[in-house]
């Protein structure tokens, strides 16, 4: 009786490995998770970005009405202080203890923004964070980029690297983020906020505190375009590789605003969904 219950036991263990391995993945390396949790640092750093640059259109000027009332994200909880007489100029943006946004994520501690001119470009800015949380995310670390502007089309450019610690909620773990991006920030339609998106590319490096380790590539032909209207990333192809060969690809899509996208390796694909 004994050697059957541990037949059995044998035989469901090696069921549930060849489940995952036709699903493409195993129990030592899921790239499921990987990519959502890399995904969502993305597009928790693209909403950063935007909230930063609401922050600086309403402080600085850029905007017709500079006040809360007119902001797409902040809300009117947070206090936004800046220093225009120092050099660099600083901006805190600070959320105490429980703020939510207009975009509905709820937020907490600080974000502190230094610049070389935030009304001139190019300029060169710092974002660093306190305590920052973004619905359950502690966000720690530093990002920098230098910002030109193109007038005419609306659009700015940032070169940026990021170097930034993600703690994820509900005990997912914690990764850290080493990136060299291109970012374009489209201000399509000026009167119309949830116009405006994002496009990325370059190449992001995500480890996992366990040490898992993968790497991403995206390319400028097929960028991620991140839009403000859903806070999601809508289109783009991404390559992920790790140390150990494992390749897989991730295509967020055609445009829809919607939280899912298409994981292939090999000839395996399967679709997934971003929390």
């Amino acid at each position: 009786m004994k050697h059957v219950k541990i037949l059995f036991t044998l035989c469901l263990m090696f069921i549930a490995f060849d489940s995952c391995q036709k699903d493409g993945i195993t129990p030592a390396f899921d790239e499921v998770l990987l990519s959502q949790q890399e995904t969502q640092a993305e597009e928790t750093l693209n909403d950063l970005d935007i909230l930063v640059d609401d922050a600086i259109n309403l402080n600085f000027g850029f905007l017709k009405s500079g006040t809360i009332v007119n902001s797409f994200y902040l809300g009117d909880c947070p206090v936004v202080t800046v220093n225009k007489t120092d050099n660099p100029q600083v901006m805190t943006i600070d959320f105490g203890t429980s703020c939510t946004g207009r975009d509905g994520k709820k937020r907490s501690g600080k974000i502190v923004v230094t610049c070389t001119a935030f009304n001139t470009f190019p300029s060169v800015r710092d974002k660093s964070f306190e305590n920052y949380f973004v619905d359950g995310k502690k966000i720690e670390g530093k990002i920098t980029k230098t910002i030109s502007k193109d007038q005419v089309n609306n659009i700015r450019t940032a070169v940026l690297t990021e170097n930034v610690t993600i703690t994820f909620p509900n005990g997912e773990g914690t990764a850290k983020r080493v990136a060299n991006l291109t970012r374009q920030y489209q201000m399509n339609n000026l009167a119309n906020k949830e116009d405006n998106q994002v496009v990325s590319w370059g190449s992001v490096e995500f480890t996992k505190v366990s040490g898992v380790k993968v790497s991403k590539a995206i390319s400028d032909k097929t960028p991620l375009v991140f839009k403000a209207s859903c806070h999601h990333i809508v289109s783009g192809i991404v390559s992920f590789s790790n140390s150990n060969d494992r390749k897989w690809s991730i295509d967020y899509g055609n445009g829809e605003c919607d939280n899912k996208a298409v994981l292939t390796k090999g000839d395996i694909t399967k679709e997934i969904k971003i929390p």
